[in-house]
């Protein structure tokens, strides 16, 4: 038995929110899928980890780096600056 953690963030309403789950797994067992121990969510990265009962700042610190890891890239769009601009008169 072994303790797994999963974190990442998620903006719910115009505001950034972190999720940080504990699982407790079971890799001795085949086919045994790891099971949710705690949960946590909120604004502030060290009180979802608090609520999620995550106090080891070891796995805070593995945590984060996570989140950062798995942030989106930006995807950059060139935009024609060549193109023209068409207007209508009303005559």
């Amino acid at each position: 038995m072994k303790n797994v953690y999963s974190a990442y963030t998620k903006i719910v309403e115009g505001v950034n929110l972190y999720f940080v789950k504990r699982f407790t797994s079971f890799p001795e067992l085949k086919d045994v899928p790891d099971f949710l121990e705690a949960f946590g969510m909120h604004k502030e990265f060290d009180e979802a980890c608090r609520l999620a009962g995550i106090t080891e700042n070891s796995i805070k610190e593995s945590l984060i780096a996570e989140i950062e890891n798995n942030k989106p890239e930006t995807k950059v769009i060139q935009m024609n600056s060549n193109s023209t601009l068409i207007s209508k008169s009303g005559s």
